[in-house]
C-alpha cells in the first residue's frame, strides 16, 4: 500500500535521525511477533541481575500540555506492588504503532507491528512503601515506552521508575518533522514535571500510586542523549546520582556527585571512546561498566523485534524510505550477529541496581563487585571505579 509524500517523508526522517536509538532491520517481511521477558527466581549469590521479590505494576501519569505540535505528555511508571494487589489485573503490554503520535498509528501494517509483552501488571495498587525514585530519560528518536523491559527489572528490586515523554528529542518530533531544537533546558523541565506529577500522586488517597515514593531519595538513569539528562539531573538537590546508559555528557560542569556508566564496546553511535571520555571528566566517585560486544540499540526492546525483521524501522527499510548506511547504524547491537537483548539486559540491570542500592540504600562508599567467572555468559565485563 502506498503512503502520501508527507507521510514518506516523515517516515524517512524518522529513520535518519531515530538511529541513536530504534536501528533497522533486513526487512524481511514476517509476521507481527510477541515478545516476552523470560522470568525467572531471584538467584543467590548475585540476584540483581534477575527479577526481583516484588511484582510490578504499571500506569500512566498525564504530565500535562506539550504544545499544540505534541499534545499531551506522559509518563509510565513501573512501580512495586503486591502478590494479591495484583491479582485479577492484565499483564502489560504495548505494539509499536501505540508510541507513534496518533494520527500515524495506522500506518504500521500488522506484520510489523511487534507486540511486547511484559512481566507486570496494568495499573494495581502500589504496596505502600515510599519506596526510592527512579527518573528515566529515553535516548534521541525513542520513547518512553522502548525500555519496559530494562525499567520493570529495576522497579522489581524496590524502586518506583518513571518514564516521561522527552517529545521535543523524541519519536514524536522525529515523525512530525519539528522544526524546533530541543534543548537541556527543556529536558530538564520535562524530568523535573515527572517527579513532581509522581508526588502529587503518591499524596494521593484515591491514586495506585499512594505512599508509594520517597521525594528524598531520587536517581536519575537515561540512555544516550537521556543519559546527559540524567547526569544533568544531578544538579538537582534530592537527586542523589545518576547512571548513564551509553551516555552523551552532561551540559556545563560535571558534577561531583557519584555517576555510573554503562557501554557496550560495540556501540559505533556513542563509542567506546566517547563514554570514556565523559567519564574521565567526572571527578567524584564514578564507575564505569564496558560489556562486550553489542551496541547502541541492545538497552531497548524493539531490538528482539528488529532482530526479527518486525517494527517501525523494519518496515521503512523494506519500503526503501531509508539508505543501506543508515540501516547499519540502525540494527546496531540487534543484528543476528549479535547475542540476543535478554542475555545483555541482566548486565545493565546488575550494575544499575547495585548502584542504586549503594547510593540510596546507606552505603555510598561501597565498591562497585568485579563480575565473577561465568556470572554472564557470552559477555565479557570490564568495571572501572574511582570511590
Amino acid at each position: 500500500m502506498e503512503h502520501p509524500n508527507a507521510l514518506r517523508h516523515a517516515l524517512v526522517a524518522t529513520v535518519g535521525l531515530t538511529v541513536l536509538l530504534a536501528g533497522c532491520s533486513s526487512g524481511s517481511s514476517t509476521p507481527a511477533t510477541t515478545t516476552t521477558a523470560v522470568t525467572a527466581p531471584a538467584k543467590a549469590p548475585y540476584p540483581y541481575q534477575h527479577p526481583g521479590p516484588d511484582p510490578v505494576g504499571v500506569t500512566t501519569l498525564d504530565l500535562g500540555s506539550a504544545g499544540s505540535t505534541y499534545g499531551e505528555r506522559y509518563a509510565t511508571v513501573y512501580y512495586p506492588t503486591t502478590t494479591a494487589a495484583a491479582v485479577g489485573h492484565a499483564r502489560y503490554s504495548y505494539t509499536e504503532a501505540s508510541t507513534l503520535p496518533t494520527a500515524y498509528q495506522a500506518v504500521l501494517p500488522a506484520q510489523y507491528n511487534i507486540t511486547t509483552t511484559l512481566d507486570a501488571y496494568l495499573a494495581p495498587q502500589a504496596a505502600p512503601n515510599h519506596y526510592p525514585v527512579v527518573l528515566f530519560s529515553h535516548g534521541y528518536g525513542g520513547e518512553r515506552l522502548y525500555y519496559s523491559n530494562l525499567l520493570i527489572g529495576i522497579a522489581s528490586w524496590g524502586y518506583v521508575v518513571v518514564s516521561a515523554d522527552y517529545l521535543e528529542r523524541g519519536l514524536a518530533a522525529q515523525v512530525l518533522q519539528s522544526k524546533t531544537k530541543p534543548t537541556a533546558a527543556q529536558d530538564s523541565a520535562t524530568m523535573a514535571t515527572s517527579l513532581r506529577v509522581l508526588l502529587g500522586e503518591a499524596g494521593s488517597s484515591s491514586s495506585v500510586l499512594h505512599d508509594a515514593a520517597n521525594p528524598n531519595l531520587v536517581a536519575a538513569v537515561g540512555h544516550s542523549a537521556g543519559g546527559g539528562t540524567a547526569e544533568n539531573a544531578l544538579n538537582v538537590p534530592n537527586v542523589k546520582t545518576a547512571v548513564g546508559w551509553a551516555p552523551v555528557p552532561p551540559t556545563g560542569q560535571p558534577s561531583t556527585k557519584p555517576v555510573m556508566l554503562i557501554g557496550a564496546e560495540g556501540d559505533t553511535v556513542v563509542p567506546p571512546s566517547s563514554v570514556t571520555s565523559t567519564y574521565d571528566n567526572f571527578h567524584g566517585p564514578k564507575a564505569l561498566v564496558e560489556i562486550s560486544g553489542e551496541g547502541h540499540n541492545t538497552y531497548t526492546d524493539i531490538c528482539t523485534g528488529i532482530r526479527s525483521g518486525g517494527g517501525l524501522i523494519s518496515y521503512a527499510v523494506a519500503h526503501h524510505f531509508t539508505t543501506p548506511q543508515l540501516a547499519k547504524f540502525g540494527i546496531n547491537g540487534c543484528s543476528s550477529s549479535d547475542l540476543p537483548a535478554q542475555q545483555f539486559w541482566p548486565i545493565v540491570q546488575y550494575y544499575t541496581v547495585i548502584q542504586l542500592k549503594n547510593q540510596l540504600g546507606g552505603d555510598s562508599g561501597a565498591t562497585i563487585p568485579l563480575p565473577a567467572p561465568n556470572q554472564f555468559p557470552g559477555f565479557t565485563v570490564h568495571v572501572t571505579q574511582q570511590r
